[in-house]
């Protein structure tokens, strides 16, 4: 792929499914063009890699805004935090610090189980464990899967819509963030139904929109066992291994992806270090 420099900035693909970095200084002061051209760059290449600089939340705040307003959870909707914490998502492995995040946690797409799920986000590292203590963060390619996908699972899954489990909710503690900061309730909160195969607002092509958040699929109530062996068979397909870029975080990286067309996930990594990093959601509109 061919690299793109405008005024300050320029874009360097990967060489893999997905992904570029942004090279040259990124600041709020940047202009009009060089902004236009990172935006442009997301959504060519899903996931951008802005290496060792380090940002306040306030330059973090303003690079979110580039893309689309900041997320604001429904009233009654719980979601990652809580509304008392402020615009930054502070996640850490030290509950003191923010919202406490230890485990590992599989291949998800941001906030599936709600009725406008994040467009994307932006993630930064103020403080990560050495890349030998483990930690990586990985991305997948949801058009990949989707252009991957045999052709007797899309039979199965076009037109169908999935819904995906609130783990913040209905007394689940099941997304393994803990801390003052983390909201939990034990009400039953509604499912939201979503396409399985959906358009990208913005580029028009069709992604697979699955992840492991999806327990249920439209026309499978009466045969839970064809369900499961067809969420199994899904949840195998896009948790492959080539559709991923792994990312080995050094402290000061930023990474902005669009939750649209992408999983991600993390790997477990060695408590002994300390683990904080800031993260800013990015607003979405109802998937079609």
């Amino acid at each position: 792929m061919s690299t793109t420099t405008i005024d300050c900035i320029s874009i360097h693909p990967f060489d893999g499914p997905l992904g570029a970095e942004v090279r040259g200084p990124v600041s709020a002061e940047l202009s009009g063009v060089d902004t236009f051209t990172i935006v442009e760059a997301l959504r060519q290449h899903q996931v951008l890699v802005i290496k060792e600089q380090p940002m306040s939340d306030e330059v973090l705040l303003e690079i979110g805004s580039w893309f689309g307003p900041q997320f604001v959870a429904p009233n009654g909707i719980p979601v990652l935090g809580t509304d008392e914490q402020g615009a930054v998502t502070v996640l850490s492995n030290r509950d003191e610090k923010g919202v406490g995040s230890r485990i590992a946690l599989p291949f998800h797409t941001d906030f599936q189980f709600m009725p406008h799920p994040l467009k994307g986000a932006v993630l930064h590292a103020v403080e990560v464990p050495p890349q030998s203590a483990g930690g990586d963060t990985l991305w997948s390619n949801m058009y990949q899967a989707l252009e991957e996908l045999p052709g007797d699972l899309r039979e199965k899954i076009e037109g169908k819509r999935g819904t995906g489990v609130n783990p913040y909710a209905a007394g689940r503690l099941g997304a393994g963030f803990t801390g003052d900061t983390q909201k939990y309730t034990d009400e039953v909160v509604p499912d939201f139904w979503h396409p399985l195969v959906r358009t990208h607002p913005e580029t028009g092509r069709q992604t697979l929109y699955f992840s492991m958040f999806i327990h249920h699929i439209e026309g499978y109530e009466d045969r839970p066992e064809e369900e499961l062996e067809l969420l199994q068979a899904l949840r195998a397909h896009v948790d492959q291994d080539h559709l991923y870029y792994r990312h080995r975080w050094n402290t000061g990286d930023t990474i902005i992806w669009d939750n649209t067309c992408t999983n991600h996930k993390r790997d477990d990594f060695d408590q002994a270090f300390d683990r904080e990093v800031h993260r800013v959601q990015i607003a979405g509109t109802k998937p079609f």
